[in-house]
């Protein structure tokens, strides 16, 4: 997926979205773009870029994540409403805290075979935007639905 450069927001803007405040301009920032933009750009390469592997991120979270999915084994898997929320969380298996970005690179490199886009790249800016929004009013710690 070729993408035109464009000015990103910033973790701040992000945390700003997150939080509830809405825009960037409540972090002190004037970014070129809004966090509703980030967002829709990354429901977009939620449900379209496959990051050279087999599958979307569309393909197991159907209905862009807002209803329960399905693994490629059929097993399955909860919306991903309020999943921003849980995170960073911490996992019994690894022995360690993972962040939302890494749960992303995760799901990528494993779920759709591909390659993760960079921490600070506008794919990666984009999908976190996305799963911010869908998690917006949820409780930090609330489990999956």
């Amino acid at each position: 997926m070729t993408r035109l450069p464009r000015p990103r927001l910033v973790g701040a803007a992000l945390l700003a979205f997150g939080l509830g405040l809405g825009t960037a301009a409540a972090a002190g920032l004037a970014p070129a773009t809004s966090p509703d933009q980030a967002a829709a750009e990354g429901l977009h390469i939620f449900n379209h870029d496959q990051f050279g592997g087999v599958r979307t991120c569309s393909s197991c979270h159907v209905n862009g994540g807002t209803t329960a999915g399905h693994l490629p084994g059929g097993a399955k898997i909860p919306s991903l409403e309020g999943v921003a929320a849980q995170f960073p969380k911490y996992n019994g298996h690894a022995h360690r805290v993972v962040t939302l970005e890494q749960q992303l690179v995760h799901c990528i490199r494993g779920g759709l075979q591909g390659k993760p886009p960079g921490a600070s790249s506008p794919q990666m800016t984009d999908l976190i935007a996305y799963l911010t929004k869908l998690s917006k009013g949820a409780k930090m710690g609330q489990q999956f639905k």
